[in-house]
């Protein structure tokens, strides 16, 4: 579960890092995005939210299917939603972006007002548990819900260098806050009263040239942080980057570099 302090440093990274971050993460992803967006079964003129939308990477195709009808974007970042409503603009598409956290916009939204929600690698920064059931008050009938995820067996190298470190430093070791399997998952969105139609797994491997750099991007995507990073920087941040990457290269490093795996699973649930 995140924090306050970890809610500050999740939203800082993307905003720092908003114009890098298609290419950062998102072009890694398109495979599991794009088989999430033909499940949905999108039509024209249904109404469709985004929640944690960042640069709309996947909101953009959503809206080609479903336009004229309304999409809204939601996310916390002001820099990852002007990059979104930027690429709606430049292919004429009307984009209505609402700044807030995806669980504040669940709570507030009105029951029964979309025909379409999609969620996408959004669980590591919210209250899923609680989350995921009242997602399902906000489709209409015969609505759909999209979620991606990845799973907390994601980067099993840095994870297995994270627990080592820690323990050595005697720091409070906080395990992924992903969900284990997609079972979890599934039984969540169903007591919100919808019916699982899909759910599939992906795996992917990524390649860096060295453990300092596989360390730096899970920084720079906000894919990995902890309470204890918030304020660091300098030669402080910069000897403990250097410290994780030493301990993946020595563990981790094969003929082709340094190694992540990395681990997702999609589910398409539908409101009877």
């Amino acid at each position: 579960m995140t924090t306050p302090n970890t809610d500050e440093l999740f939203q800082s990274t993307y905003d720092r890092v908003a114009a890098r971050y298609d290419d950062l993460w998102s072009r890694h992803v398109q495979t599991p995005n794009d088989r999430l967006t033909r499940g949905l079964g999108l039509r024209r003129g249904e109404r469709v939210a985004d929640l944690a939308c960042g640069s709309g990477a996947a909101t953009l195709p959503m809206m080609r299917l479903n336009a004229p009808g309304e999409t809204v974007a939601v996310d916390p970042s002001a820099g990852m939603l002007h990059l979104a409503r930027e690429a709606a603009a430049s292919e004429g598409l009307a984009l209505s972006a609402i700044q807030a956290k995806a669980e504040d916009f669940i709570a507030a939204a009105p029951a029964a007002s979309f025909d379409v929600l999609s969620m996408r690698f959004a669980l590591a920064y919210l209250d899923w548990h609680s989350v995921l059931p009242a997602m399902g008050r906000l489709v209409r009938s015969g609505g759909r819900v999209g979620v991606l995820t990845s799973l907390a067996t994601s980067a099993p190298q840095a994870l297995t260098i994270y627990h080592r470190i820690a323990e050595s430093m005697e720091m409070e070791i906080n395990e992924p806050p992903t969900p284990k399997n997609i079972g979890i998952v599934e039984e969540l969105l169903a007591r919100g009263g919808l019916r699982i139609d899909d759910s599939w797994q992906h795996g992917f491997r990524l390649w860096f040239g060295s453990g300092v750099e596989a360390t730096r991007w899970l920084l720079d995507t906000g894919y990995v942080t902890h309470p204890a990073l918030k304020g660091l920087e300098g030669e402080v941040l910069d000897g403990l980057v250097e410290l994780f990457g030493a301990h993946l290269d020595g563990e981790f490093r094969e003929d082709d570099g340094l190694p992540l795996d990395f681990f997702v699973t999609g589910i398409i649930a539908r409101r009877p």
